[in-house]
């Protein structure tokens, strides 16, 4: 797109909303997407499609070359570079509400600079282009026969699917220098397991935020023991509310987020060469 001084839009990349506007229309909403599951699923729909109208597996009579009335045999169509300009369907709304975040920051960024004045390009025809994708997504995934079950509450894995995790972690064979990350790796999903705790709690966890809490008359002898991480900001606590979370030992050492926190605090001071804190 071409804009020049003096026009009804900005010159050059400055942005505003009637540029933006303009290329979520013409260049974002109406395309189709370059890869991904849904142009897959189009492809194999289009070719069963095909394949219906082929004839029956009959022997066919036996004509001479140029003979009249050949039975004429649809051809399948194959894949090539031009399968996104053949392809029915269009973005979803996440994609296009990703491109309006990008070209936002762009603005951002022109406008901190001071190349421009133009208002934030987030206004009432904007708003409105985006409601109207939003509102067809719902029909489109249905006509696109879009497998329901996806993103819900049957997403997800059960306990006796955590040690493949574990599996799978160590199974990679990386060498010497990985171990601390699969370590840390098989942490991670642990503590997100036993705690509940969301991803920005848990890269932010550092040593002083864990400690042990006693639970009497708990356990086979009466001297349990929980383990205990103390958090006190992330994605809904902006404020530094107190907030905690616990975990107990578990008899599958692969799921069990102490031992493997316990076995990580070994290598890190005892194989790894790490000193050992002085508190």
């Amino acid at each position: 797109m071409g804009f020049k001084e003096g026009g009804k839009y900005l010159p050059g990349d400055y942005v505003d909303e009637g540029k933006l506007l303009l290329f979520i229309r013409d260049e974002v909403a109406s395309r189709a997407p370059r890869q991904g599951r849904r142009l897959n699923a189009e492809k194999k729909r289009r070719k069963r499609k095909a394949e219906s109208l082929l004839p029956p597996s009959l022997p066919p009579p036996k004509q001479r070359r140029g003979q009249a009335g050949a039975i004429p045999v649809p051809v399948l169509p194959e894949e090539g570079d031009d399968d996104e300009s053949c392809s029915d369907l269009v973005l979803m709304y996440n994609t296009v509400r990703g491109y309006c975040s990008a070209v936002n920051e762009l603005w951002a960024h022109q406008t901190s600079l001071g190349l421009h004045s133009a208002p934030r390009p987030q206004r009432v025809a904007l708003t409105a282009l985006k409601t109207s994708i939003a509102r067809g997504e719902h029909q489109r995934r249905r006509a696109e026969f879009e497998d329901r079950g996806l993103a819900t509450i049957r997403d997800g894995y059960t306990a006796d699917q955590i040690p493949d995790v574990t599996r799978a972690v160590w199974g990679q064979s990386l060498g010497g220098n990985s171990v601390e990350q699969q370590f840390r790796t098989q942490l991670c999903f642990l503590f997100g397991n036993s705690m509940l705790l969301r991803l920005s709690n848990r890269l932010l966890m550092e040593l002083p935020d864990l400690f042990s809490m006693p639970l009497p008359k708990e356990g086979p002898n009466g001297t349990s023991w929980c383990l205990v991480t103390v958090m006190g900001q992330g994605k809904t606590n902006q404020h530094g509310r107190l907030e905690y979370g616990a975990a107990l030992r578990h008899q599958d050492h692969c799921s069990c987020v102490v031992g493997v926190l316990a076995t990580y605090f070994f290598w890190w001071w005892h194989c790894s060469g790490e000193p050992f804190p002085c508190f």
